[in-house]
């Protein structure tokens, strides 16, 4: 957790004035490192569990509001077991730089007015996937394909935002549907890099290797810099989630006794939900419960929410969004960093 808190430690000692050395201005925070290291660790260690507890406050106060406290707390519970699988939706890339879904089709459609207009309509009813799907067939799909990796399969970017807890927490596996190469890049920083990445069809192969207790990453809708595989247009979702049942089977495999987190997902229509439907039916009341961190709907919304989601035993953990461009991310960091503490 220093890690991550680190930066902001520095920003924290920055704020006082230079430190003047043989006549030359450091930044405090640099001079304090350089010459006080021991002191250092020791103010930086004070410094981040300030942070948990402000953040275990807020939390505590924020889920008591809307009633998911005990939720939570059992959440920490399968978390301090090791039972808990991070999945790791679009929302945790873009403090990265990396567009939304919705942003990105628009953003390839917008040449073409016909097309952006059944784009926009596809997104505003939540058929990402269809979206998709116009403009591989309205556009053209190589063109898709090259887009795909020129927005999410750069290489040379700074990750950054909550994302970079996960390695804190979460150290023998995770699941994304994004392209991108942020969680690979924060485990690899976190000195945690994964032992193995399936992506695409590829993942068919996985279970085998899963069941050893490996750190692995499941790129189950595949990666931006190879095609084969890859899961983003209706045609794609039919292959990967219809007869080849490529995805429900990697899903029912990964959650036999790991309940799995999401965050940075909006959970609206999707075929992941729909899949875990299916799973749920098959399983019974011998099925696992599933958490996520979800911005909350309001008071009146949260019941009828909930009753779509725990079709899927997905069972959400609401936080407040006053500010999209600002509250998701701090709201995803303290839950996280309280999670870490273990129960409220």
């Amino acid at each position: 957790m220093n890690r991550y808190f680190e930066p902001r430690f520095h920003d924290y000692l920055d704020d006082n004035e230079p430190v003047v050395w043989g006549g030359q201005p450091y930044p405090s925070g640099k001079a304090f490192l350089d010459h006080a290291p021991d002191d250092y660790e020791a103010n930086l260690t004070e410094f981040v569990q300030n942070q948990q507890a402000e953040a275990r406050d807020r939390v505590r106060e924020m889920l008591n509001d809307c009633g998911c406290l005990q939720r939570f707390n059992r959440l920490t519970e399968r978390h301090i077991e090791q039972q808990v699988l991070p999945f790791v939706g679009a929302g945790m890339s873009k403090p990265s730089g990396f567009p939304m879904w919705g942003g990105f089709l628009k953003e390839l459609a917008h040449n073409d007015a016909p097309v952006l207009d059944k784009v926009e309509q596809a997104i505003e009813e939540g058929r990402f996937s269809d979206a998709a799907q116009v403009i591989s067939d309205d556009l053209d799909e190589n063109m898709l394909a090259e887009q795909i990796e020129n927005y999410f399969g750069l290489n040379v970017f700074t990750p950054a935002g909550p994302v970079h807890l996960v390695p804190e927490l979460f150290k023998w596996g995770c699941i994304t549907t994004n392209f991108d190469h942020v969680l690979e890049k924060v485990y690899e920083q976190n000195e945690r890099s994964f032992d193995a990445v399936f992506s695409g069809t590829n993942i068919i192969a996985a279970p085998r290797e899963a069941a050893s207790g490996e750190n692995i990453l499941f790129k189950i809708h595949g990666t931006a810099t190879n095609q084969i595989g890859r899961v983003l247009t209706s045609l794609e979702y039919n292959n990967a989630y219809g007869n080849q049942r490529t995805v429900p089977g990697t899903l029912n495999h990964l959650i036999t006794n790991r309940s799995l987190l999401f965050m940075g997902c909006s959970l609206a229509t999707d075929r992941t939900i729909i899949a875990m439907q299916e799973i749920k039916a098959m399983n019974g009341v011998a099925g696992l419960r599933h958490y996520a961190f979800l911005a909350d709907p309001g008071q009146g919304a949260r019941t009828e929410r909930h009753a779509e989601l725990q079709r899927a035993e997905i069972h959400p953990i609401w936080y407040p969004v006053d500010d999209p461009e600002t509250d998701h991310d701090m709201w995803i960091e303290y839950l996280l960093v309280a999670l870490d503490g273990g129960p409220l």
